[in-house]
């Protein structure tokens, strides 16, 4: 009989990642590759629709988010265009919305290539109704990458993957919500 699988972790290990280990190391081996995570780090990318009928702290609770303290949550989820043939992205979660807050931010290799290797988007949570409105980011990482997978040089050539890597954080801004009793 064989136990279960145990990860040998580095004791006060935190994940971390940088933007472009992200892409890199995570969207682009997981959505163009198609390969698994191998352990480590399939512990701490998951897979889950996070524009979905789920509340961000419910996807929060559902995988240990208070158990994580100071971490973020990583999850590799499709997006969903609005209409086949538009560009417009589906945002909904839950009740709510992820609504676009800061102007997109391209994401370039360290080796100094001049063209980006991805895309990075920050959302927050807007519920107008929810003690939660305002209480939680979400960060989309996109790749920018051509038909083939690779890299392409000419910015016409380019088109945003339609995986992502989103990583869900709470707002510790989103000032004088009240707290949730469980």
């Amino acid at each position: 009989m064989v136990g279960p699988l145990v990860t040998l972790v580095p004791y006060a290990f935190c994940f971390q990642p940088t933007d472009q280990e992200i892409i890199r190391s995570f969207l682009y081996r997981m959505a163009v590759k198609r390969e698994l995570l191998l352990p480590p780090y399939n512990e701490y990318v998951h897979e889950e629709d996070l524009f979905d009928f789920k509340e961000p702290w419910e996807i929060w609770e559902e995988y240990g988010g208070d158990d994580h303290f100071n971490q973020d949550l990583y999850f590799f989820c499709e997006l969903e265009r609005l209409s086949p043939t538009g560009l417009r992205i589906r945002r909904n979660i839950g009740e709510g919305i992820w609504s676009e807050k800061q102007p997109t931010k391209l994401v370039y290799n360290e080796d100094g290539h001049p063209n980006p290797m991805g895309r990075k988007k920050m959302f927050l949570y807007e519920n107008r109704g929810s003690e939660e409105h305002g209480g939680w980011i979400l960060d989309e990482y996109s790749l920018l990458v051509g038909a083939d997978g690779r890299a392409q040089t000419a910015s016409k050539d380019r088109y945003e993957f339609p995986s992502v890597i989103c990583r869900l954080r709470k707002n510790d801004k989103s000032g004088g919500k009240k707290k949730r009793n469980n």
